[in-house]
């Protein structure tokens, strides 16, 4: 998968560094550096997770592995700064990071008041829910007064309290900065459920002890296009990364 999409990236930027004078701020600070800096997920399976030796792997890691390639012909060249949902943007508009490849879901309110600028989607994800099998839960509706985990500064947030607000039924919300810490709540009997994309609710369920032990509720609750985000005002990034 890594290969592949390495070689796609080549492919499609091939035009771009050769043409003429093509270069902005960003692409020449990330070649004056002489590594590309990536924002990815702090650790969920099949986005960006470690494996046994330490080293990075999921779609969103790829992702960043192929833009290096494109720029420099070497995957290596690339650092991965693990951000929280509540620091990845802040990351981004200061310059900490020179992309963001972290399961981010594009809203207008991102697109026209951080500062940045959503490039392409290449994920699209809903909005779910994970319980404990035994409880028998086959409905969001029935978590009536549940404690539900969620984390913080994400668009899941806002669509549980919507969700349980249009049904006229209660929750408590409890809300975490990074998802293992959402996980190991839910497993320690904190929380009732977890609320996130389902995709992730499935990367967290297989990193569990005891996956069977738990389960995600069918239903969808929204349609969350990822996609990478940038600093507006660069269209040669722009370009190269889309």
């Amino acid at each position: 998968w890594g290969r592949g999409l390495a070689a796609a990236a080549v492919a499609a930027c091939a035009a771009f560094f050769t043409a003429p004078a093509m270069a902005g701020p960003t692409l020449d600070a990330v070649r004056a550096r002489g590594q590309l800096v990536c924002g990815i997920h702090t650790g969920v399976a099949g986005f960006a997770l470690p494996d046994a030796r330490g080293t990075w792997q999921g779609m969103d890691v790829d992702l960043c592995r192929g833009l290096a390639v494109a720029i420099f012909n070497d995957a290596s060249k690339v650092r991965f700064v693990p951000l929280s949902s509540s620091t990845r943007f802040t990351a981004l508009g200061s310059g900490e990071i020179d992309v963001l490849f972290r399961t981010s879901t594009q809203t207008m309110l991102r697109d026209t008041t951080l500062g940045l600028r959503h490039a392409v989607t290449y994920f699209y994800d809903g909005h779910g829910f994970m319980v404990r099998a035994n409880l028998g839960v086959t409905r969001a509706a029935e978590l009536r007064d549940a404690t539900i985990c969620l984390i913080q500064g994400t668009t899941n947030e806002q669509v549980t309290a919507d969700y349980f607000r249009s049904i006229n039924t209660p929750f408590r919300p409890v809300l975490f900065e990074r998802t293992d810490q959402a996980s190991d709540a839910l497993q320690a009997g904190r929380c009732d459920a977890f609320g996130t994309d389902a995709s992730q609710l499935a990367g967290v369920r297989s990193s569990m002890p005891r996956p069977a032990d738990w389960t995600i509720l069918d239903e969808r609750f929204s349609k969350e296009p990822s996609g990478a985000y940038l600093r507006r005002g660069d269209e040669e990034w722009f370009d190269l990364v889309r």
